[in-house]
């Protein structure tokens, strides 16, 4: 019986110190929070701009936030620190460790993603849908020739990597 007791009061003393780490932060932006870190997960409900969050870990480029009843995750980009939001700055845990609390967002800023594992590289699975989404982005001839002459630029000959031309 007493193991069974001991056992509860640990439980409870993690999943309070668990509660305990969230720490809050403001969207900066209206967002939809997914269901895992990833773009194409499913949503787990919108967020508007301003709305005080609890954030409860990082992943990666993501943040899992606790907005009201809802629960999900955001881009690490997407909230700051409360008082990143006013004039100061500053901010304290676990805003200074995602890098939520200098309030500024400059072009040069990383989330320290360090890209694909071998495991992930393993696991990869080819997309169609993503790819034809790719390929959209591509430029006609016609229309690299028109952007190059805009801009005065000059044909230059480039050995192939490896090879030869």
């Amino acid at each position: 019986m007493r193991a069974r007791t001991w056992a509860g009061a640990a439980l409870a003393a993690l999943l309070i110190a668990g509660v305990a780490a969230a720490e809050p932060a403001v969207t900066v932006r209206a967002i939809e929070l997914r269901q895992a870190p990833a773009a194409d997960a499913k949503s787990a409900g919108p967020v508007p701009e301003g709305v005080t969050v609890d954030v409860l870990r990082r992943e990666g480029a993501w943040v899992q936030l606790k907005a009201g009843n809802a629960t999900g995750w955001a881009k690490l980009f997407d909230v700051k620190a409360p008082a990143a939001a006013g004039k100061g700055g500053g901010g304290s845990g676990i805003a200074q460790t995602l890098g939520l609390a200098s309030g500024t967002r400059g072009a040069s800023v990383t989330t320290g993603v360090r890209g694909l594992d071998a495991d992930m590289l393993k696991a990869a699975q080819p997309s169609a849908q993503e790819l034809a989404a790719f390929e959209s982005h591509a430029a006609s001839k016609s229309q690299a020739q028109a952007f190059a002459k805009s801009g005065n630029l000059q044909t230059r000959a480039v050995d192939p990597i490896g090879g030869t031309r």
